[in-house]
């Protein structure tokens, strides 16, 4: 395999675990983790903890959580934007981006953004966590006073995806952080060198045990630190089949969980919408972002049956814009997909569909030496005159593949959108405000867009969790900012005379 001599190292604070504020190796060795344009070549060596590893970075955070719950808020919120700050400068002065980039396949533009938004992240969110940890008093008869505080669990676990992991990481740490918690984050084993060389900066700057992170290959590292017996809380992103596994894991001491799970996302565009370029772009960005896979990503398209043609026409012209291949290479605007099985998986769904009798309209450009690579790649897929049973249309694909549906009633295509085991984001593009206003209170779905869909038309300010399969309890917002506490009641009553 090729490697790269000038890949970050443990060393000066790079890529290695992060445990009582120390970078140090993985005590179970290391792993080859590779680009997935180019399997051949190691992008880096991932350190891989022991369980004895993961026990002391517990350890570590269970001993800073006492002092680091007594700071007041306000001594939290300047410590975490100090430590924001400087991962923040991390990331442009190590070109993490660009590590990023080559570890997990997505475009360069994306990484820099993903990466780029640690910096400024605390800043955001400290005023929600004001208003999060804000104590309530209630007052009744008799001299009765009743207050109601919010107390930071302790040690909380992040488990982290691979698709978005720095921001991700962001949105866990930083509000767990600033309400008062210790963590161990646990990272994406396939990506995780940005992940640990931003931790690593984040620890720097923050008392030893406070941010502590581990990572290696398999499922035992992760089973070890959501079922760890020292954990207070677990926040995991990723698929819903290891959702199960963490709320199973965690299920053992009763340990509290919040799961962002996957989704199934419809957007349904209204009659009265004119089919263009410009919605056309709009649909594709946000279907394809990230090569498809976001979980909030449009998964399913829904218009009226006599524009279905226009929308595929419009879909395919956008599409055929698009080049394939190394996401650091000038002009490419997709990257492959992060792991084989996720480019053999949609490969699979488009086959059973275009069996069944659709159109799979395939018209961007792959680069031929990247294809020579042998590189995850996929093509995006516009697929047409698919039908509700195909796997395509029911299941996540996780990839860059839309199908188009066509509907002759409003009331079928909430029905359809609905009829789903997911339920995280949906979205409604119309211009008559009381047709969307009755759509969105039919859609079953955590998040509702009107007019947009996806990460770029998210709200940090609002929560975002998902309904039925997609997750449990939420993130962001006050909503989110106070999953990372439990609540105490005090009841006081005048002193016996």
């Amino acid at each position: 395999m090729g490697r790269n001599p000038t890949a970050p190292s443990a060393a000066g604070g790079g890529i290695g675990l992060v445990i009582d504020g120390e970078v140090v190796s993985g005590e179970a060795g290391s792993y080859p983790v590779i680009n997935p344009v180019r399997p051949a070549e190691v992008v880096l060596d991932g350190p891989s903890a022991s369980l004895a590893q993961v026990d002391r970075a517990v350890a570590a955070a269970r001993r800073a959580a006492p002092a680091w719950a007594a700071k007041s808020p306000a001594e939290r919120a300047e410590l975490v934007a100090k430590a924001s700050a400087a991962a923040g400068a991390v990331v442009g002065s190590s070109d993490l981006a660009r590590l990023l980039t080559r570890e997990h396949g997505k475009v360069l533009w994306e990484a820099q953004f993903d990466a780029g938004t640690i910096g400024g992240m605390a800043g955001a969110f400290a005023p929600l966590v004001a208003e999060a940890l804000e104590p309530r008093t209630l007052k009744g008869g008799g001299g009765r006073r009743t207050s109601v505080e919010y107390v930071p669990y302790g040690v909380v676990a992040c488990v982290l995806p691979f698709n978005w992991p720095v921001s991700v990481l962001g949105n866990k740490i930083l509000p767990a952080l600033l309400t008062g918690n210790t963590v161990v984050v646990k990272a994406p084993p396939t990506c995780p060198g940005a992940v640990l060389a931003v931790t690593a900066a984040l620890a720097e700057a923050l008392p030893p045990g406070v941010v502590n992170a581990v990572n290696g290959p398999g499922p035992e590292l992760g089973q070890a630190l959501v079922g760890h017996p020292d954990v207070d809380m677990v926040s995991f992103t990723g698929g819903i089949p290891t959702g199960r596994a963490v709320m199973a894991g965690a299920s053992a001491a009763l340990t509290p969980v919040v799961l962002e799970l996957g989704g199934n996302d419809p957007a349904l565009i209204a009659p009265d919408v004119e089919i263009d370029e410009a919605l056309a772009a709009k649909i594709i960005e946000a279907a394809f972002i990230t090569s498809g896979q976001v979980c909030m990503a449009i998964k399913r398209l829904y218009v009226p049956q006599e524009k279905v043609s226009l929308m595929v026409e419009a879909l395919v012209a956008r599409v055929g814009q698009e080049i394939v291949g190394d996401g650091l290479a000038d002009g490419v605007t997709m990257g492959p997909v992060h792991r084989p099985a996720a480019r053999d998986r949609v490969e699979a769904m488009l086959g059973e569909a275009e069996a069944a009798g659709a159109r799979v309209h395939r018209p961007a450009r792959v680069r031929d030496e990247d294809a020579r690579a042998g590189g995850y790649l996929v093509s995006p897929a516009i697929v047409e005159g698919a039908t509700d049973d195909a796997s395509i249309v029911c299941d996540e694909q996780f990839a860059p593949a839309l199908p188009v549906l066509g509907y002759r009633r409003i009331d079928e295509a909430l029905e359809r959108a609905n009829d789903s085991a997911f339920g995280l984001c949906a979205s409604i593009w119309t211009a008559d405000d009381a047709l969307a206003d009755e759509m969105v209170g039919r859609l079953q779905a955590g998040t509702v867009f009107v007019n947009a869909h996806g990460t770029s038309a998210m709200d940090h300010r609002a929560p975002f969790g998902g309904w039925k399969q997609s997750g449990y309890g939420v993130e962001l917002g006050p909503e989110g900012m106070r999953a990372f506490t439990h609540p105490r009641t005090v009841l006081r009553f005048p002193a016996p005379s």
